[in-house]
């Protein structure tokens, strides 16, 4: 019995998860198209900077522990 019912978490779980990815995903995608727009003004070293930084963004909302990544990547352009 506990197992059907562990199986069943499980699998009402990965919607969830995967609603998640997605946005995780198309922030930073839209994150790195901006940037991508912006890098002829910006120097290697800042540019690799937001670059390096987007990516920890991505791993924190990719892992659950971060909830709205957009305004994350926003506050990282704006510094």
């Amino acid at each position: 019995m506990s197992r059907v019912i562990l199986f069943a978490v499980l699998l009402l779980g990965m919607p969830l998860a995967s609603a998640g990815d997605h946005t995780c995903t198309t922030a930073y995608l839209e994150f790195v198209q901006r940037m991508n727009e912006r890098a002829d003004a910006l120097s290697g070293t800042r540019l690799a900077y937001l670059h390096r930084h987007g990516l920890r963004i991505f791993d924190a909302c990719d892992t659950g522990h971060l909830q709205n990544p957009a305004a994350r990547f926003r506050v990282l352009e704006r510094s």
